[in-house]
């Protein structure tokens, strides 16, 4: 598949540039409730300081903005449609992913704004990829520009190389919605242990024809024999995907596809399942695109208590302990089968690496293990450019 990728249409000629006033995140799709770790990073930004503003380019802007405002009533009116023309000068800005950041640059430059921005996995950034590294290298010779924050040991490593003179911070991970915190050691049950249905679930969106790249057609054959085996078996996919898009044969009524999940919902269901599987595939969306590891799906069923089956073709896991906290599987259909099935005939050892693996990830993705270091960063920067915040 080719993929490209056109930018916004942004219009960032101005008659007149105002003096600064507040500072702001920039963004593409808030305050759309189905993008999970935005919500939980720009809340807690909004509840910290209230001069934030938050201005974003989505297209159905007014119907998500009601949709937030139904959970949020005190932050939505500081969340606002972005319009280059009558935008504020901030005093400083913030945002995520490479888009963004190349996206607004022109924005931020001709205001002078000094901005801060996370370069996570995907949303433009790729290793070796010649478009990916244009816009790496135009953001990171900005003068606007004082530090990135990164999620992935190899990001760092990629960027240190690159451009080693920009200030950069490994936070590992994502911001997890503080839903996933509260009751996280309430009574639970699995497979073969006060649960008669093996409940394996996939949970990504799906960006190309098929999902080649999360490795929707290996969950799917994976999960045929393993339903052959363990009649038990029931498959469950949540994500842009439709029966349409992988055969289904032998599966007749053992597959649900659930469509897309808020938060609220995608917790709810996650207390229902017993494996998460995500045999993503780096390098097939597009040259050089990687997920983070673990995905932020996954992250939020391991704190929900599920157990993580998941790929790490680049050897991105740093932190949980493969076999005790999660299991880490080529992303084949004979091996991602092999280890649904030891699972579904091991209730013990199914209970334990769901348990351990929660445990870890309450530690890893603690809510001020992701918000504090954010929060330093942005403050410190700030407070070096003469920022209010």
């Amino acid at each position: 598949m080719k993929w490209s990728y056109d930018g916004y249409k942004i219009d960032y000629q101005v008659a007149h540039v105002a003096p600064p006033h507040g500072w702001a995140i920039l963004d593409d799709f808030f305050p759309n409730l189905l993008t999970g770790f935005r919500i939980a990073e720009y809340n807690a930004y909004l509840r910290r300081f209230p001069l934030l503003n938050i201005y974003s380019t989505l297209a159905d802007f007014g119907v998500q903005l009601r949709n937030y405002s139904r959970l949020y009533p005190e932050l939505a009116p500081r969340v606002k449609r972005f319009s280059g023309r009558d935008a504020p000068r901030p005093s400083f800005a913030y945002l995520n992913f490479l888009n963004n950041a190349a996206d607004f640059l022109p924005f931020l430059e001709l205001r002078k704004t000094p901005f801060v921005f996370t370069l996570y996995p995907g949303g433009g950034f790729g290793i070796d990829h010649a478009t990916s590294d244009d816009k790496l290298a135009r953001v990171c010779a900005s003068s606007c520009l004082k530090h990135i924050i990164v999620t992935q040991r190899c990001t760092a490593d990629y960027l240190r190389a690159r451009h080693p003179w920009v200030p950069q911070t490994l936070v590992y991970g994502c911001v997890i919605n503080p839903l996933y915190f509260s009751n996280a050691v309430a009574t639970r049950t699995w497979f073969g242990s006060g649960k008669t249905t093996f409940d394996v679930c996939f949970v990504a969106e799906k960006y190309m024809p098929q999902g080649h790249n999360k490795g929707y057609p290996t969950f799917i054959d994976a999960g045929r024999r393993v339903a052959a085996v363990i009649p038990e078996t029931r498959l469950h996919v949540v994500g842009g995907f439709t029966p349409d898009d992988w055969p289904l044969d032998g599966l007749a009524g053992k597959v649900t596809h659930h469509g897309r999940l808020t938060t609220q919902a995608l917790r709810e269901f996650f207390a229902r399942m017993d494996v998460i599987a995500s045999p993503n595939v780096p390098f097939t969306l597009h040259a050089g695109n990687f997920d983070g590891f673990p995905t932020a799906a996954c992250a939020e069923a391991s704190l929900s208590g599920v157990a993580m089956v998941v790929a790490d073709v680049l050897g991105l896991n740093t932190e949980y302990r493969t076999g005790r906290e999660l299991v880490i599987a080529a992303p084949e259909v004979d091996t991602f089968a092999e280890v649904l099935l030891t699972l579904g005939r091991d209730p013990d050892w199914l209970r334990s690496l769901a348990l351990a693996g929660q445990q870890k990830s309450r530690t890893l993705f603690a809510p001020e293990l992701q918000i504090e270091p954010r929060l330093a960063v942005i403050d410190r920067e700030a407070q070096a450019c003469g920022a209010s915040l």
